[in-house]
Formats: structure tokens, C-alpha cells, sequence
């Protein structure tokens, strides 16, 4: 039996987390297909564009991303309780962004459509509470992610039916480490795939539009980790390490010509990189993931990582 999303995104606590989905049947319908020989890459660009646009409309922060063939991972930070402090305007207008009226063939609503409808969102407590639920929401988040992709995707494809598995993955992130681990196995995913042979050559994932930034001059190597895009306002995510920094966690990964000494700092986190593969409700020290657990009445979840 599925564990309810309420026991796995805690509904207090600002956290950040690790979500994954993945394409029917594990299928490669947003890269090359090996059964049918159609090439389906364009579709990345797809969810990279509504991610941004659904991440500035939500109460998360983007962190990271990574866009596969096959299924996409995404760091994010949630905090729950974000919406509550906004305006019922604030509300109404993100709403309109991400769920515009409906209109007959299709057609985009008319201004004079979308001020209707704004107004009786207004006028509607009820239902203005409902959106208001909804935007704070990791669960609806990822259903209007995934939802449109499916729909144009079937539009092209001229078929009908699932395109994702329709249960996302989650992992709550309890500690720097976690957050920093999880981020560095997710820009590398195409390295670990052998599409890659550097961190320059990734294509559709956080870490290209961070070294991007470089191009406007190396002073973003002294910049902290913030968000690729916010939905919560500036500086609400806690400071990370420097893009300088993480770039060189991430060449401990990719080098595989250095020596390794079992004991130091690189070799434990080239370890934790590794491990992520071991599929756990949470990541974080011994003492984070037993209280995690015990708020939840679960048993104590998987290894740690850090002391």
C-alpha cells in the first residue's frame, strides 16, 4: 500500500526534497525511442519550460533539475505554510496563471474573461481558500507539470492514455549534506549514463543553467547555491554552499583518475553520491532520520549520511 503524501511532505516543516518521475513503463518518450526510432528530445525543453513557470507560480523554490529519456528528477524547497501569508490577489493571479478559464474550441480567455473570473474568485471564500491549498501543494504541483506535458505529448502522438507513471517519487532532504548530495546526483545523471564525459557537456539540467551564469564573468563562482527559480520570494531557501564550491564536489565525482584516500572528506562524499540509488523516504543523519520516523510512526529509515 502507497504511503499517503501527507506522512511523506510534511505539512509544519519548510524542507527541501527529491522528486522523481518517471514515463509509462519506464518508455523513453522524451528521448530517442529505440522500438519505434522516433526521437522524442525535443519534450525536454518542454518540462524545463513549464517547470520554471509552474515553480514561480507555487510555494516552492527550484533548486535543481534533470531532465532524462526515459523520467526527470527535481530538487525543490517547499515550505508549507508560505501561501497563507499571501494576499487573496497574490492568490487569485497565480491561479489565473497556472489554471486559466476555460473557454469554449479552446480559444485563450479574453481579458474581459480572465477579469470576470478573477473577480468571482474574490467574491468566492470558499473556493479561493480551495486555490489558495492547491498553490501551496507539491502534489498539485507536479500534477500541472506533468499533466500538460501529457497532453501535448498525446496531441502529437495522436493517442490517448498515461504518458507518467501517475505517483511521483518524494524524499524529504534533513541536512545540508542530504540537500548538497541529492543536487549533485541529480545534475549528474547524464555522467552516470555514459550520455556525458564532463559537467560541460549536460544538457537539460540545473547545472547547465548554473554554468551559463559563468558566461557573464566568474564572479558567480562566489555567488551561493540559490534557487534556479522562486515561487516564494527572495531569499526564503537557506543558503547553500558557493556555485565555486559545489563545481568542484561535482569533478570529485566525475574525476574518476584520482586516488582515493578511504577515510577523507572526498572519498565520503563520492560515497554519498553513489548511495542515492538505495531509494529512501528521507536522507539526513542517524538522529534526523530517527526523529523523522518516529513523528510518523515508522520504523527507522535507511542509512545516513554525515555523522
Amino acid at each position: 500500500m502507497a504511503t499517503p503524501r501527507k506522512l511523506l511532505i510534511d505539512p509544519e516543516v519548510p524542507l527541501f526534497y527529491h522528486l522523481v518521475s518517471r514515463c509509462v513503463q519506464r518508455a523513453f518518450l522524451c528521448g530517442h525511442d529505440p522500438v519505434s526510432g522516433k526521437d522524442f528530445s525535443h519534450r525536454k525543453q518542454w518540462l524545463i519550460d513549464r517547470l520554471y513557470f509552474l515553480a514561480r507560480n507555487f510555494a516552492v523554490d527550484l533548486h535543481g533539475f534533470c531532465i532524462m529519456d526515459n523520467h526527470f528528477h527535481l530538487c525543490v524547497y517547499h515550505d508549507p505554510k508560505a501561501h497563507l501569508a499571501w494576499s487573496d490577489s497574490t492568490v487569485v493571479d497565480r491561479w489565473l496563471a497556472v489554471s486559466p478559464p476555460r473557454t469554449w474550441g479552446r480559444r485563450p480567455p479574453s481579458p474581459e474573461q480572465i477579469l470576470e473570473h478573477r473577480q468571482r474568485l474574490l467574491d468566492d471564500p470558499v473556493r479561493l481558500a480551495h486555490v489558495r491549498k492547491q498553490l501551496g501543494s507539491v502534489s498539485t504541483f507536479m500534477k500541472f507539470l506533468k499533466q500538460d506535458i501529457a497532453r501535448r505529448a498525446n496531441a502529437e502522438d495522436e493517442k490517448k492514455g498515461h504518458f507518467f507513471e501517475q505517483r511521483f517519487w518524494s524524499a524529504a532532504l534533513l541536512s545540508e549534506r542530504a540537500i548538497l548530495t541529492i543536487m549533485a546526483y541529480i545534475d549528474l545523471n547524464p555522467f552516470r549514463a555514459l550520455i556525458v564525459k564532463n559537467i560541460e557537456a549536460i544538457r537539460h539540467a540545473g547545472i547547465t543553467e548554473r554554468l551559463a551564469d559563468l558566461d557573464a564573468g566568474l564572479a558567480a563562482l562566489n555567488d551561493h547555491l540559490g534557487p534556479l527559480v522562486s515561487g516564494l520570494g527572495g531569499g526564503r531557501s537557506p543558503r547553500l554552499i558557493t556555485l565555486g564550491y559545489y563545481l568542484e564536489l561535482l569533478r570529485i565525482v566525475v574525476d574518476s583518475e584520482t586516488c582515493w584516500v578511504e577515510d577523507s572528506a572526498e572519498s565520503r562524499w563520492r560515497k554519498d553520491v553513489a548511495s542515492i540509488h538505495r531509494k529512501q523516504r528521507a536522507y539526513g543523519t542517524a538522529a534526523e532520520l530517527e526523529a523523522f520516523a518516529r513523528v510518523r510512526n515508522w520504523k527507522r529509515l535507511g542509512g545516513q549520511l554525515g555523522d
